[in-house]
């Protein structure tokens, strides 16, 4: 999948990368090496997993910035263009740092060496090393064990959650796709364990003694109840994020943790202002008064949307527009969102895997429900005003109607 406006740079400074995904380090380790190695210069917080990545580090964003620290963050996929996804202290990249990473590639002559994921992975870290910063968020691309964001010596290795997905390139096991996930925990490093499942679980610790790391795990190391925090010497209370869902506050619990782990000393009431303030475009992103936005995409995010729905909108009519890639379980998808919907409509919306609109109407067991093929026609400033309207099933979705409709 092309990453918008990323080929601007390629061609500008004639460099070439492959648009598959291609997993394995040795090909960006060997580029590394060339640069000296700019992923060694910072101190990392790594996060992988299969859902809440991007929230847990929204939640550090916050916080770092409500502590006055400097920080950086590579997260994916892009939402508008290439440049939101490295950002300093919350602002995209500018096309001048850019340019100058660019130009140390030309220096080193890297072109040809790597993917398309891996050349930004790169950038990020040159646009980083460059920078005098507190800290920086790395998010793994996929899995954990060979994306090209594990390339790091040291880091406090955050996962948040791991559940099935992209089968075809990390297994079709919960088991399979933990061991991907848990390369992440570096030789005697720490790792920030989210709530998994006793299976996964199993892998993990046997990654961690293999590893000589230390497991901090949410619920037995440290505590979310309610709003209040608990671990070692902190206790903090009142805490409300704004970001719907109760799988938020364990988001929120994981950045807290991380952060006190990495070594920074937290403020009760800078926590608190960071995490009413901490927000991730298209998870439950509200749009308007009667529009959300929530990229959930495979089965557990699906049950988070479905239980987050329930909780926060229990006698409101819900409308959906959805729109999914190919490779994703649509049908159980569909099945989780028919217990709480209303109407549905299906729209075609531009990438190379996604789904036929028709193919979901024609799966879809709701009586009310329709397909839109023209994206354009969607006017999302003209929601039905008699119900609560939830754009769901990709980010690439998400990301074309805000386009058209910003």
């Amino acid at each position: 999948m092309e990453i918008k406006k990323f080929n601007n740079y390629k061609i500008k400074w004639n460099i070439n990368s492959e648009t598959m995904i291609k997993p394995g380090l040795d090909r960006i380790k060997k580029a590394l090496d060339l640069l000296g190695n700019p992923q060694d210069k910072q101190k990392i917080i790594h996060v992988a997993g299969t859902n809440g990545k991007g929230s847990t580090i929204a939640f550090m964003r916050a916080i770092a910035s409500e502590h006055k620290l400097k920080y950086g963050s590579f997260t994916s996929p892009c939402l508008i263009d290439v440049h939101d996804q490295i950002q300093l202290n919350g602002n995209n990249v500018t096309e001048a740092q850019m340019d100058h990473a660019f130009g140390q590639l030309v220096n080193v002559g890297i072109s040809g060496m790597l993917t398309d994921f891996e050349l930004l992975t790169v950038v990020a870290f040159i646009v980083f090393a460059e920078q005098d910063l507190d800290v920086v968020f790395i998010e793994a691309g996929m899995g954990g064990r060979f994306d090209s964001t594990n390339v790091i010596k040291q880091s406090v290795a955050v996962i948040p959650s791991i559940s099935i997905d992209h089968t075809n390139f990390l297994g079709e096991t919960i088991e399979e796709i933990s061991w991907h996930k848990a390369g992440i925990i570096k030789d005697h490093g720490k790792l920030i364990l989210g709530d998994t499942l006793q299976s996964s679980k199993e892998v993990i610790w046997k990654e961690v003694n293999s590893q000589n790391a230390q497991l901090i795990e949410i619920n037995k190391d440290f505590q979310i109840r309610k709003n209040s925090y608990n671990y070692k010497n902190y206790a903090f209370e009142e805490l409300t994020p704004q970001m719907l869902g109760k799988h938020q506050l364990s988001n929120m619990a994981l950045a807290i943790t991380a952060m006190i782990e990495t070594g920074f000393i937290l403020n009760e009431e800078n926590v608190r202002k960071a995490v009413r303030k901490a927000s991730l475009p298209g998870r439950m992103e509200k749009w308007n008064d009667h529009v959300y936005m929530d990229g959930a995409h495979n089965q557990a995010s699906i049950d988070a949307l479905v239980d987050t729905i329930k909780q926060y909108f229990p006698n409101e009519r819900i409308h959906f527009i959805i729109g999914i890639l190919k490779d994703k379980d649509y049908k159980y998808i569909l099945s989780r969102l028919e217990e709480v919907a209303t109407s549905f409509e299906f729209v075609d919306f531009k990438h190379e895997r996604a789904l036929d609109a028709t193919t979901l109407f024609n799966h879809c067991t709701h009586s009310d429900k329709r397909v839109t093929k023209d994206i354009h026609l969607i006017d999302l400033h003209k929601p039905k005003k008699e119900s609560v309207t939830i754009v769901s099933g990709s980010l690439y979705l998400i990301t074309e109607l805000k386009g058209i409709n910003s």
